[in-house]
């Protein structure tokens, strides 16, 4: 099963399913566009999506009862919107009175986004096309639950999880030097990597971590087993093949 808000797949997933065995359970933090997680849910895998952002948990719990509807939604309102609405949308989509209109402006928003978020980027509304919209019609999943943290630190909690293992898709590293009242999106967070890999020490899980390639990331987890993917989902010793790493404190393969 594809996630109907996936762009291109991941090159760690196969490997992901290797480290994490089938029926174990995965929390997942940092949760948006479930690339990986609903892969996972749906190769014998329990998945629990945790996000502290209400935009994202209202549109996931939305598709999972009502992928068909919604879609039809989408088809209607994409023929009808122009890319200059959409910009006004990208300002106001939360302000529509029905979880059904929101998650049908966030996935038109989302799909037309040069950065794949609803409330941020450049509007480009051939990107959504028939064939998107038919996947989203077509989404179904078991074996996954997304949880609404109303804490404003989405990782305040590690410690309570009792899944099987965490993860978390932290994809392109920052230094977050700009980052300090910065202003983001409803759909969108800020991750800060040295405050994730401290609260990961402080517990006794096992975790693993995506990011795209970073020499900060080799740093930061020197210490900690590191996995290099190349752009064709395999293992590779090769740092200018690498495309992908995943890092975990259980196993090195």
């Amino acid at each position: 099963m594809r996630s109907p808000l996936q762009i291109n797949t991941s090159k760690s997933t196969g490997m992901l399913k290797k480290l994490i065995p089938k029926g174990s359970s995965i929390s997942s933090f940092f949760f948006y566009d479930g690339t990986v997680e609903v892969p996972l849910a749906s190769s014998g895998r329990t998945v629990v999506a945790h996000t502290n952002k209400y935009a994202i948990y209202e549109f996931w719990t939305c598709i999972m009862k009502e992928a068909k509807p919604i879609s039809k939604s989408v088809k209607f309102m994409h023929g009808r919107l122009s890319e200059a609405e959409m910009y006004l949308l990208q300002e106001n989509w939360l302000s529509y009175k029905t979880p059904h209109d929101r998650s049908t402006f966030f996935y038109i928003l989302n799909r037309c986004s040069d950065k794949n978020y609803a409330s941020h980027g450049s509007i480009n509304k051939s990107k959504l096309t028939p064939l998107t919209i038919l996947n989203l019609q077509k989404f179904e999943i078991d074996n996954f639950n997304i949880i609404f943290d109303r804490n404003a630190d989405p990782i305040k909690d590690l410690s309570a999880i009792e899944s099987d293992f965490l993860y978390m898709p932290m994809g392109k590293y920052t230094h977050n030097l700009f980052d300090r009242g910065k202003s983001v999106g409803s759909d969108m967070f800020i991750v800060d990597h040295k405050k994730t890999r401290a609260a990961l020490e402080k517990i006794n899980k096992k975790w693993v971590l995506v990011y795209n390639k970073h020499p900060a990331v080799f740093e930061l987890y020197k210490d900690k087993n590191i996995i290099m993917i190349d752009g064709y989902g395999n293992k590779t010793i090769d740092r200018d093949k690498c495309k992908e790493i995943i890092i975990n404190n259980f196993v090195s393969i």
